[in-house]
């Protein structure tokens, strides 16, 4: 159609005048003639500006479009409008944990058939905040696609990059919801201890902690320990938080007395500094959502440091959140499977079972009969290696070593691991020990198969520490390898002395007449054992180490019944025990700690009774010099100078906080001695509800004595 020749054509567009360089400069209006005014009067050449070029439209990323359809499509997947996606990994049928250990040198693979099935499928994605573990291929796929998206964004778009933001959903770090800290010290400076003090500290932890833990690698983190001495700012603050857990667990290996030489200060204060550290280094570095090797170390040291001073149910919880750190970050699924270096593979295991002794251990001594963690996991047990045959970064496999290593004391206790996370083992253990009492017709009530059974599994358990003992132990390699020889001679006459029935004990009819006074024994056995295994571990440097397993409450027991049982071979027993515990734990003189001054009066009250029955017979009962010191303790009115030559208390946190700035109300205190009564376990421990495992003092009982399978060698019931 043509233009109608009556309209006159539009007149031309008047280009735009743009305000002059000097104006927009200045950001001043601007008249727009030429030369404007403001040039005029600044004497200066009016030079007119040039428009911008005109911006390049974008076009739609075709890309990017369809990633965003696939991820709208899984999204509605995962509201449930239709089937996850599958894989070919999926499709397989679930392996059963540690069956590709059969062709393993340790001498426990039997153990592993009670194990249930689970999935070995999972991915390792790197993001932000560290590796994370991802089991569900629809999570898996959608963190893809988001990785994808970004990418395509950041290479296309740099300026826009944050559109897609981080995962973080919020700035805030609740980390000191878990692990409780003093706010005011997470601003200010990290203070590391000076050069000596570090090598030092360093240098004890080598001695007397790695042996028994084994959760780090020596050549890997020595440069950092070197790099602390001279400028610990370049540190990372994951590394600074692993620093400082070396510092806290070397300190806790110290005498009060090698404190005040080393670090000028009681232990009680030095624990204090470096456990405020360790919280505050794991608090900036933000931990919940950042994960690395480094940290997960310092936390389960960290953990480890925790037993004996806090609540053990609160500390149970609080193990349960490194656990879900753990498994975000795919320990729980053996590195071979996850395709991961061996070095990476072999860390990961030491890490895992580390941590599945203590969730396990902090489990039974919590009341629980059983650990969600050992359900769902393939993680097969760390091989017998040194740490100069792990070398970070390289391809190579590495096979175990026959004959002895650094590793000799974990061998021990991974394999008392392995016993105790078996259900089917530690619920018959349980039934069988706690049987053997008479009923009506005077005849044993216990399952006699049952307990023969069972006593097939101790000599089992026999026979593998046995063959550990041989292959991989040598009293002349150190002290950790002296120390993994003394755990299995005790562990299995302890376990033989608690499977044998009531009836058969030496005292039947004499001291022992029903379930209560056989309870009675089985408790005595407990401090026994511990006692002696101080002794023992003394010797080696390891006192610290069953220092941590002492169950304050289980003493107390042990005072209680001394009470109703002034005399006798077994009140003989108990006192030996007694003033045993009195000599390797000096902090149960500080009476200012509430749980200690409740101790002393059970303690007292029991030689009051034993007194006046020796008296009755007509004999003159001499006093203990720790009987003297308690009585002056308890006379005493400022209690807490009476212990003068006590070690601080640092293996309690009631009635103060020896770790500084937690709340010791988040906590809570983990006992009330003065309510405690033995008619309590006797009613539990009836002969009606020996049947039951999950009767909860047997189950509170057995654990205790389950813990010491796996990591208290020193025979302590808690």
């Amino acid at each position: 159609m043509s233009a109608n020749p009556n309209v006159p054509p539009p007149a031309p567009r008047q280009p735009r005048v743009l305000a002059c360089v000097l104006c927009q400069h200045r950001k001043i209006k601007c008249d727009r003639n030429t030369p404007c005014s403001n040039c005029v009067k600044a004497n200066v050449t009016c030079t007119p500006s040039t428009p911008a070029p005109a911006r390049k439209r974008r076009r739609p990323n075709q890309d990017l479009q369809e990633r965003l359809a696939r991820c709208e499509a899984l999204l509605k997947q995962y509201a449930g409008a239709g089937p996850p996606p599958t894989a070919a990994s999926a499709s397989q049928s679930p392996t059963t944990p540690f069956k590709d250990m059969a062709d393993s040198p340790e001498p426990w693979n039997s153990q592993f058939s009670d194990f249930e099935k689970v999935p070995t499928t999972g991915k390792m994605i790197q993001s932000e905040g560290g590796s994370r573990f991802y089991e569900s291929q629809l999570w898996t796929k959608f963190h893809e696609e988001l990785q994808a998206m970004r990418h395509i964004v950041d290479t296309e778009d740099p300026e826009e990059s944050s559109v897609l933001g981080t995962e973080g959903m919020t700035p805030d770090n609740n980390g000191d919801f878990i692990i409780p800290g003093d706010r005011s010290s997470q601003s200010g400076e990290l203070q590391h201890p000076d050069p000596v003090q570090t090598f030092r500290l360093w240098q004890i932890f080598l001695d007397r902690v790695n042996p028994l833990t084994k959760v780090i690698h020596v050549p890997t983190l020595q440069p950092y320990i070197i790099e602390a001495t001279t400028d610990p700012s370049n540190v990372p603050l994951h590394y600074q938080a692993l620093l400082f857990a070396v510092y806290l667990m070397a300190t806790l290996s110290l005498s009060d007395a090698e404190c005040h030489q080393l670090l000028g200060s009681s232990q009680a204060l030095a624990l204090q500094r470096f456990s405020s550290a360790t919280r505050t280094a794991l608090l900036r570095f933000d931990y919940l959502r950042k994960y690395d090797m480094a940290a997960l170390q310092a936390l389960v040291l960290f953990m480890i440091f925790l037993q004996g001073r806090y609540d053990r149910h609160a500390a149970w919880v609080i193990s349960g959140t490194i656990v879900r750190i753990a498994q975000k970050m795919g320990y729980h699924r053996d590195g071979e499977l996850l395709k991961l270096t061996p070095f990476e593979t072999e860390m990961r295991r030491r890490i895992w079972w580390q941590i599945l002794m203590q969730d396990t251990k902090l489990a039974i001594t919590s009341g629980l009969s059983h650990s969600s963690v050992q359900d769902n996991f393939d993680t097969k047990p760390p091989q017998n290696l040194n740490d100069a045959d792990l070398y970070p970064g390289s391809s190579e496999p590495v096979h175990s070593r026959e004959g002895p290593t650094e590793m000799a004391f974990i061998l021990v206790m991974n394999r008392l691991s392995v016993f105790m996370i078996s259900d089917s083992n530690r619920a018959g253990f349980e039934s069988a020990v706690l049987g053997g009492g008479p009923n009506e017709d005077g005849n044993a009530t216990f399952d006699p198969a049952l307990l023969e059974k069972y006593k097939g599994v101790a000599r089992e358990l026999d026979a593998d520490l046995r063959e550990i003992e041989r292959r991989y132990i040598d009293e002349s390699a150190g002290a950790a390898h002296a120390a993994a020889l003394n755990v299995r001679s005790m562990l299995v006459e302890k376990l033989h002395e608690m499977l044998r029935p009531m009836c058969e004990q030496p005292e039947w009819g004499t001291e022992i007449f029903s379930p209560k006074d056989n309870l009675f024994k089985t408790v005595l056995i407990n401090n026994e054992h511990n006692t002696e295994m101080y002794e023992r571990m003394a010797g080696f440097g390891f006192l610290w180490f069953v220092k941590l397993h002492f169950q304050l409450d289980v003493f107390a027991v042990l005072a209680g019944q001394l009470c109703r049982r002034p005399t006798g071979t077994l009140s003989d027993r108990g006192w030996t025990v007694v003033e045993k515990h009195y000599k390797w734990l000096p902090e149960l003189f500080d009476l200012s700690q509430k749980a200690h001054a409740s101790q002393a009066q059970f303690t007292l009250k029991a030689w009051k009774a034993r007194e006046k029955a020796y008296a009755q017979l007509g004999q003159l009962l001499p006093t203990p010099a720790y009987i003297e010191r308690l009585r002056e303790c308890i006379s005493t009115p400022d209690r807490s100078s009476t212990a003068t030559s006590a070690t601080p208390p640092a293996s309690s946190m009631q009635g103060q906080q020896p770790m500084g700035d937690v709340d010791n109300s988040f906590l809570g205190g983990y006992m009330d001695m003065p309510t405690m009564s033995w008619d309590m376990w006797g009613d539990s421990y009836s002969t009606a509800s020996l049947g039951n495992p999950n009767q909860p003092l047997s189950a509170a009982f057995f654990g205790s004595y389950g813990m010491n399978q796996m990591g208290n060698p020193s025979g302590d019931m808690h």
